[in-house]
């Protein structure tokens, strides 16, 4: 918004113009807000755009002009100057001086916006590629020992998605049962890959059947950890998941708006991806597989 100002059209339908600047907003609904961003960007550019005297003082004017302008009117001077034309050296030095500065200092916010754009860009594409190459592995692993279970999710997503969207009030705890089900059945499906069911116990005596699939997982990270020794706090984020599908049951038991139903499933699915490629990250390692079987 704030540079939006300084490279406003000169001329155009100033509706059009308007509308144009809301667009970069990302919420243009609080146009109208006095608290709004484009009120503190207008509060800067009058601070930044305010004509000072000879002691640098602010007036009570402002330079509106837009760079466009700025530059069109320095093109003119530096054409009357040519065509030898007298001009009023005090005046015409003080007006480049403050354009100049106008010119600066908008060099200088574009170069600072450029540079926090940049790390911004640069940090989400490492969240999206680290989750990315996540979402890959179990992906492709349900995609060949349990299709239904994207399609079923994928449903109840869009299902939620929709009653955020259209009515945010309304209950949602059957949808966000579903779907936190269905998280259940990839992380189980994960679990059946990296250490299939077993009618032994585990050392400890717990059981390792179809039904205990967390019992597991944990023991598929004791003998993995066993060799990966770095990959401890697995046992960590497995544990937070579980718990996290423990409160998530409570919560449908008690019923739960769409748009809180909506933002649960989204955190459930992105730690369930999560813990579940690390756990198959963890049992692609060197010599992993071979030591947990």
């Amino acid at each position: 918004m704030r540079l939006a100002m300084e490279v406003r059209p000169i001329t155009g339908d100033r509706q059009t113009n308007a509308e144009t600047s809301r667009m970069l907003m990302a919420d243009p609904s609080i146009w109208s807000s006095l608290e709004g961003p484009h009120e503190e960007a207008m509060r800067q550019y009058l601070v930044d755009r305010a004509i000072r005297d000879d002691s640098g003082n602010a007036t009570d004017q402002i330079d509106s002009h837009s760079l466009s302008e700025l530059q069109f009117w320095n093109d003119e001077f530096e054409e009357l100057k040519r065509s030898g034309e007298r001009l009023d050296y005090k005046s015409e030095l003080a007006t480049r001086s403050r354009t100049q500065r106008i010119i600066g200092r908008t060099r200088h916010l574009t170069f600072a916006l450029l540079c926090s754009w940049e790390r911004r860009l640069g940090y989400t594409s490492i969240n999206e590629s680290i989750f990315g190459g996540y979402r890959v592995k179990v992906d492709k692993l349900l995609a060949e020992s349990a299709p239904e279970f994207l399609q079923q999710f994928n449903a109840v997503y869009r299902r939620l998605q929709e009653a955020a969207q259209t009515a945010p009030d309304r209950d949602a705890a059957e949808e966000l049962s579903q779907a936190i089900t269905t998280c259940r059945r990839i992380l189980k499906a994960v679990v059946d890959h990296v250490l299939p069911p077993q009618e032994q116990q585990s050392d400890t005596g717990h059981s390792l059947d179809d039904a205990h699939h967390r019992n597991r997982l944990f023991e598929f990270t004791k003998r993995a950890i066993q060799s990966k020794s770095n990959n401890k706090l697995a046992d960590v984020m497995i544990a937070g998941l579980y718990d996290r599908f423990v409160a998530v049951d409570t919560m449908t038991n008690k019923g739960v708006h769409a748009a809180v139903a909506f933002e649960t499933a989204n955190l459930c699915a992105l730690n369930t991806y999560i813990v579940s490629g690390e756990i198959i990250s963890l049992h692609d390692l060197p010599d992993t597989a071979s030591d947990v079987s």
